[in-house]
């Protein structure tokens, strides 16, 4: 029987959720958000893949599966010309308690654009 699936941290939810190309019939690649979230983290914030899995709260094992759906699901809709669809996933919000201190890009820019921010 297998194990009961771990909620994966996610630094912020992402704004925009839906990526179409111009001429796109093609239809839409669902990408769940800690599958973002991973490509995020390690080809974004060029983070190794066990550091990664720890800011996730997963183990690396998981975290490289779910790296390496997204890439394949980003790589479909590149080369077919689907549109990218982002929802679902396991995953919870690490809000204020964010554990990143304001190191990572995503919450460098937020900080940038909402100076009173501590």
């Amino acid at each position: 029987m297998p194990r009961n699936a771990k909620c994966r941290k996610v630094c912020a939810e992402f704004q925009h959720k839906v990526f179409t190309p111009q001429d796109s019939k093609q239809g839409y690649v669902v990408l769940s958000v800690d599958e973002l979230e991973a490509l995020r983290l390690c080809d974004y914030e060029n983070l190794e893949q066990e550091t990664a899995a720890q800011k996730m709260g997963v183990s690396r094992g998981t975290f490289q599966r779910i790296l390496y759906s997204g890439r394949y699901k980003s790589v479909e809709a590149l080369c077919e010309g689907k549109g990218i669809l982002i929802q679902g996933g396991n995953y919870e919000i690490t809000g204020n308690e964010c554990t990143c201190k304001f190191r990572c890009k995503r919450c460098r820019k937020i900080l940038r654009k909402n100076p009173g921010i501590q």
